[in-house]
């Protein structure tokens, strides 16, 4: 508690979502613009890609488009869902209900972002909203706002221990990681759509975390 109340007060904490924020910024820019880094997209597709095609590792195509169907709606938002009912019978408050809810607000934001942007895929399988655009990664965003909140929560009201804080951070990281990698050995994504999905939801659930520390411990509180 003592921790968690340091971490509330710390005037510097805006640093790492405001850096975030900015990369995210230079992405797009990037990519609306189809400036260098959209070249180092095309090298990380074609290398991934030529491993993919190649003799002996065809059995990774079914298990990758499992992977990145871990970034569906579906699973991610009722993996969230879960966890916060479970929360919230067990903390017997509303907050719990509340860091969900702002969350998948995060996520709704990805929606106009991406139609805005406008970004083609990089291979002729397309995911299900493809009609709104790749950039940033809709997928990845599920997988980032709903797991990790996810884990948050529980850790916060359920599991509270920390062994059981860390290993609920790293089934969620774990989660994330199988999802990158099926979108990028599938050929669902760019690099800079998985990236920019990273800083973007990165960036808003840092904040979401120290409003939710401030207004449970705000200062003075003893």
């Amino acid at each position: 508690m003592i921790e968690s109340r340091a971490r509330a007060a710390r005037p510097t904490w805006w640093i790492a979502p405001g850096a975030l924020l900015c990369l995210f910024g230079l992405l797009t820019w990037q990519v609306v613009t189809h400036g260098p880094l959209t070249r180092l997209d095309l090298h990380v597709r074609d290398g991934i890609q030529d491993a993919a095609t190649s003799s002996g590792l065809e059995w990774l195509a079914a298990f990758g488009r499992g992977c990145a169907n871990l970034g569906d709606q579906a699973p991610a938002i009722l993996s969230l869902a879960v966890a916060a009912l479970l929360a919230v019978w067990r903390d017997r408050s509303r907050r719990p209900a509340l860091l969900a809810v702002a969350a998948w607000i995060v996520l709704a934001t990805v929606i106009p972002l991406k139609i805005w942007v406008g970004r083609p895929g990089p291979g002729e399988v397309t995911l299900g909203n493809a009609a709104l655009g790749f950039f940033p990664s809709g997928h990845t965003a599920d997988a980032v706002c709903c797991y990790v909140t996810a884990a948050y929560v529980l850790g916060l009201f359920v599991w509270t221990s920390r062994l059981a804080r860390r290993v609920l951070g790293g089934i969620a990281v774990l989660l994330l990681v199988l999802t990158i990698f099926g979108l990028l050995w599938s050929n669902y994504h760019w690099l800079t759509d998985i990236l920019g999905s990273l800083c973007w939801c990165g960036a808003w659930l840092l904040v979401l975390r120290h409003v939710d520390q401030a207004r449970a411990y705000p200062r003075g509180s003893r």
